[in-house]
């Protein structure tokens, strides 16, 4: 009898331990968030909504068909609370990208750091408004999920 219990708490034992291992993933595996938040100057909230959708959007949409992105969203009149920054300030935009893990957020910060130095065509007679003509961004905050904790993200980065 004794011994039936002893192998059985060995087993048991045993499957702790293995799930224990199989709970916690590889920090490098770990989805990662960035919040960006930008300030449109002023007259130019058409353009710079413009701009986003025709630079920020589509690299987002081919990171996401690469499977790099997870998710993306742009949220304008966002309700910020940040120093010199009015509440429901109509000006603001709020830049929200999950990456698969924190190796895809590095590649596509990289493969945007080309592109956005990368000359494109321009036609003849259309002037082409750089983003910093358009807004500003102020705040870039990059996160981890951090299932563990009680907020459940981990700040890694406050630009």
């Amino acid at each position: 009898m004794k011994q039936r219990m002893a192998a059985c708490l060995f087993l048991c034992s045993l499957f702790v331990v293995v799930g224990g291992d199989a709970q916690s993933p590889n920090i490098t595996e770990k989805p990662v968030w960035t919040l960006e938040f930008i300030k449109v100057r002023p007259e130019n909230f058409g353009p710079a909504m413009g701009y986003l959708d025709d630079h920020w959007i589509p690299l987002r949409a081919e990171a996401k068909r690469r499977g790099a992105v997870l998710a993306y969203h742009r949220i304008q009149n966002a309700m910020l609370t940040t120093p010199g920054h009015h509440v429901g300030d109509p000006s603001s935009i709020v830049l929200l990208t999950e990456y698969k893990n924190m190796d895809a957020y590095l590649e596509s910060r990289s493969r945007e750091h080309l592109a956005a130095n990368t000359p494109g065509f321009v036609p003849q007679g259309i002037v082409r408004l750089k983003p910093e003509d358009l807004f500003e961004t102020f705040n870039t905050q990059v996160f981890q999920e951090e299932p563990d904790t009680s907020t459940g993200l981990k700040l890694l980065t406050k630009q």
